[in-house]
């Protein structure tokens, strides 16, 4: 679920005690609110800047074996162990995060926004799910059914998160609910000398791409692959390779949380605009897998 500099608004919920969320506040950063206010974020065109697209699958996609599985979650049950689940909003998201709207059954996870008739500043409520494990490099694939709604935001992102941000590290895939079959891809990095004792958020370099994807991702499930290292990220649906980002590939290099999301942007130029029948809705997702690269870093042996 830009250039993206966010600032967000830590909100004093009883709800922070589940994920230890006022004691760390690493908590109050997150991926997929378009651009710095949540606003559409630029676009460079159909390709994405140079980040190149390729639909054949062919140029250099890495080799199946370079990934291990490392971890994986069927959504028996929602696992608090692994995944931690948010409390806040952010400036542009009129959804206030909440673990009450993710929720489990049949082996399904369901992640829902709902109207919020008690807030004027979030009519909404939201989620968003972070991985208690980091990934530096490796493939994360879910089988999912993205949100359907004008102005409702789904994801699987990755996403660096220390607060404030002293650095940038961003990979999305981010289904905007103005349109069923189509969905924005990004990479951000912070392309300035990061000051580990900064005290703002640095603002990243974006590269977005609206991709077809030549399904309607509302009403069915379909796998969507990241594949990360330190090369490139190539995004796939159903085996069908996307897009393949290679534009500063180099800076992409730094421990990543996987997120699931969902919450209603007030960019309607993006998302699309906010009706009364946006809300409720749901996303779901079947499984998530988890690879480890298993290819020699830069600079290693």
């Amino acid at each position: 679920m830009s250039p993206r500099l966010r600032f967000w608004i830590l909100v004093a919920l009883p709800l922070l005690s589940l994920v230890g969320c006022a004691a760390n506040p690493a908590t109050t950063s997150v991926a997929g609110s378009g651009g710095a206010d949540g606003s559409a974020p630029a676009q460079d065109g159909a390709a994405g800047g140079d980040s190149g697209a390729a639909a054949d699958g062919a140029g250099g996609d890495a080799s199946a074996d370079q990934f291990v599985l490392s971890w994986q979650d069927d959504f028996d049950t929602l696992d608090t162990t692994r995944w931690e689940l948010q409390s806040f909003t952010f400036g542009g998201n009129e959804a206030q995060f909440t673990p009450e709207n993710a929720a489990v059954a049949n082996g399904i996870l369901t992640i829902s926004l709902t109207p919020n008739p008690d807030s004027t500043t979030e009519p909404y409520w939201g989620v968003e799910m972070r991985s208690a494990k980091t990934l530096t490099y490796g493939k994360v694939s879910a089988r999912m059914r993205f949100a359907a709604g004008s102005g409702v935001v789904s994801g699987l992102v990755l996403f660096y998160t220390p607060y404030p941000n002293c650095n940038w590290n961003e990979i999305d895939i981010e289904h905007l609910g103005k349109t069923s079959n189509s969905s924005q891809l990004n990479a951000q990095v912070f392309t300035g000398k990061p000051d580990p004792n900064c005290t703002t958020s640095v603002s990243p370099s974006q590269d977005p791409q609206i991709v077809d994807l030549g399904v309607n991702a509302e009403t069915d499930f379909h796998q969507y692959d990241i594949e990360w290292t330190p090369d490139a990220v190539r995004t796939y649906i159903d085996g069908t390779l996307l897009r393949t980002w290679t534009k500063h590939a180099d800076l992409l290099n730094l421990p990543e949380t996987i997120l699931l999301t969902i919450w209603a942007s007030n960019a309607a130029s993006w998302a699309g605009p906010l009706t009364p029948t946006s809300a409720p809705t749901s996303a779901d997702v079947d499984w998530i897998k988890v690879y480890q690269w298993t290819g020699t870093p830069p600079g290693g042996g």
